[in-house]
């Protein structure tokens, strides 16, 4: 690996961190499903999506903020100003935020679906305070080329805590158990981000940057909020109008599906921080138009074997009472795919100096979602909402296409792109028919191989003798 290119030696770091931790998570699923009845790990489910609600909410959006203001500052004693100040203002509003939250808990638990305590959302409480102690040294660390350090704090909180969970519900501690592992492992990490962090760039508060930060957030704010409904009350919808067994099999399902976003993230953890420094280089346009295909390609092939893969793993992985997950988790895994590629596209609607479009897209796309969802599972169920979440991510990456080439014309392959993605989708049309799991193996094997190969021919993935050229850009 000392011998690799620096970009492909981060990726691979990246990648490895993001698989010990997101993959521990879901290897601890079958685990957490045999200790949890369906009805308490339905309760599980409504109860962390709080955690995304949140996050957005104590987050601010200053890691994007981070990467938008130091990523683009001309000397390294002005990014490390700014990396310290927007640091400071993310543990001011965690702090208010934890106070806050622990007055306003009893009343919080009222309202949401599933009964919680109030114990279990202090929990919460208490992770979403430490959100900007941990995301935006995180993002410094990814700035400043830091792989090794960040794999070895992201995936210690994921070790920490898969083994604190197994302890915990060991001892009967049920859903609190779950909850109470998250958040010493959270502490622990943020303890030492901290550190890393005050160290490197020091600690202070800024009035000018605070308010500058804000007015570039705050949008971020407005649209994660909004896509609250497509990541979160799908989830409260089910709980009220269903039950909570069927809560704990869309949860599954989605969670199998999550695998397209945690395969993917490697790349997205080395280009998601360079897009600003790559688009105002030397011959921008055309770099940043060829990692995004290459985003896009590797979200496509990742996606098909997800989709085809995942319906094995359930049955096989999970108790009996989830076996419908694995009907759900195909279109999920498309869901997936929308979301991964708007991401990718939408680099348009950040090039100025606010983010309000972003707001104004979710919007639309979330409010579509939202109808739909409460329209459709009084009558067909978790379907009803697969299918309204489908829509509105397919809604949303139009739309984020269109204006965001409007903002920023990008000359993607687009003929290579429809072909790929049309041989992809043939491939999960054909995994939604019932097979021998011996059949199905096969047909991830063809799959994966077909593509990989056609992506290859269409030069929408690097081969060993472009390697170098893609590596190259840093």
């Amino acid at each position: 690996m000392l011998h690799l290119p620096d970009a492909l030696k981060q990726t691979l770091l990246y990648g490895t961190s993001i698989a010990l931790m997101k993959g521990v998570s879901l290897l601890m699923l079958p685990f957490i499903a045999h200790h949890l009845s369906t009805d308490d790990f339905g309760r599980l489910e409504v109860i962390s999506t709080l955690a995304v609600i949140g996050s957005v909410l104590v987050g601010m959006g200053l890691d994007q903020t981070l990467f938008r203001f130091a990523g683009t500052s001309h000397t390294e004693a002005e990014r490390r100003q700014l990396a310290a100040e927007i640091f400071s203002l993310a543990l001011l509003i965690g702090g208010i935020a934890w106070i806050i939250g622990w007055q306003v808990a009893e009343l919080i638990a009222l309202y949401v679906p599933g009964e919680p305590t109030s114990y279990e959302l202090k929990l919460v409480i208490s992770m979403l305070a430490l959100e900007g102690c941990i995301s935006i040294p995180l993002g410094w660390l990814r700035m400043r080329n830091r792989a090794t350090h960040f794999f070895i704090l992201t995936t210690g909180r994921a070790l920490i805590q898969a083994l604190l969970v197994i302890v915990l519900l060991n001892y009967a501690r049920g859903v609190a158990g779950v909850l109470e592992a998250a958040l010493l492992a959270a502490v622990i990490q943020a303890l030492l981000l901290g550190y890393l962090h005050i160290r490197d760039t020091g600690f202070r508060l800024s009035r000018n940057t605070g308010f500058q930060a804000l007015i570039y957030s705050l949008p971020l704010v407005g649209s994660g909020l909004v896509a609250f409904t497509l990541n979160g009350l799908d989830r409260w919808i089910l709980a009220e109008h269903v039950s909570l067994n069927d809560v704990a099999q869309f949860g599954v399902a989605a969670k199998f599906s999550l695998a397209v976003v945690l395969l993917l993230q490697p790349f997205g953890m080395w280009w998601t921080p360079r897009r600003f420094q790559v688009l105002n280089g030397p011959d921008g346009h055309q770099k940043v138009t060829r990692y995004i295909s290459l985003g896009i390609t590797l979200s496509l092939i990742i996606a098909v074997l997800v989709g085809l893969l995942s319906p094995l793993l359930i049955n096989w992985l999970m108790p009996d009472a989830y076996s419908i997950s694995g009907q759900y988790v195909i279109i999920l895994v498309l869901v997936m795919l929308f979301r991964e590629i708007t991401e990718l596209i939408n680099l348009g609607c950040f090039i100025g100096k606010t983010t309000g479009i972003q707001f104004f897209i979710n919007t639309a796309g979330a409010s579509f979602g939202m109808i739909t969802m409460l329209w459709w599972a009084p009558v067909y169920g978790v379907w009803g909402v697969i299918f309204a979440l489908f829509s509105a991510q397919l809604i949303r990456l139009i739309l984020f296409f269109i204006i965001s080439q409007h903002l920023l014309s990008l000359p993607y392959p687009a003929r290579s792109l429809i072909l790929l993605t049309s041989i992809g989708l043939g491939w999960l049309i054909l995994g939604l028919q019932t097979m021998p799991p011996g059949q199905q193996i096969f047909i991830v094997i063809l799959a994966t191989m077909s593509l990989l190969i056609t992506a290859c021919w269409l030069k929408l993935l690097p081969t060993p003798g472009t390697m170098k050229h893609y590596c190259a850009d840093r």
